[in-house]
């Protein structure tokens, strides 16, 4: 009997200590996510034919949404870090005009002072207990 009263005390402590472990809600998968396109162009001189709309409104700069991923809903896209083969300088200065919004698209404005190059973004998604990186998801390219 006193076998049995320990052995069921020390079940009942183990399935509290297992009760207490937190466990994490949802998920993100982000294996299969890209831009499509992948190249966003942008020209620091829009042409007056093909920007005439654009200059009009003064409208920025805008890639397509993020698609393939998955998860548990809320999603939130941030923009993760900038490269490029200019230099940490120009990646800095080009991230700093450089904005996500929802569904992981990035714009860029109009009016800007980006050194022309390429441009490789990494977006970070973010739901409830996940945080996932696409690294260089989109290339950019600044031209005059």
């Amino acid at each position: 009997m006193m076998k049995q009263i320990i052995l069921l005390t020390v079940i009942m402590v183990a399935m509290l200590a297992g009760a207490c472990h937190e466990t994490t809600i949802g998920y993100l998968t982000v294996k299969n996510a890209s831009y499509k396109p992948d190249t966003l162009y942008i020209r620091k001189t829009p042409d007056p034919k093909l920007d005439a709309l654009r200059i009009e409104n003064n409208a920025p700069w805008i890639s397509s949404k993020l698609q393939g991923y998955k998860g548990t809903a809320q999603i939130y896209f941030s923009i993760d870090k900038v490269t490029s083969e200019l230099g940490e300088e120009a990646a800095m200065n080009f991230m700093k005009n450089l904005t996500i919004r929802g569904g992981g698209a990035l714009t860029y404005p109009l009016e800007n002072d980006a050194v022309p190059g390429i441009y490789k973004v990494s977006v970070r998604l973010t739901n409830t207990d996940y945080s996932k990186v696409v690294e260089d998801s989109m290339t950019i390219v600044v031209t005059e």
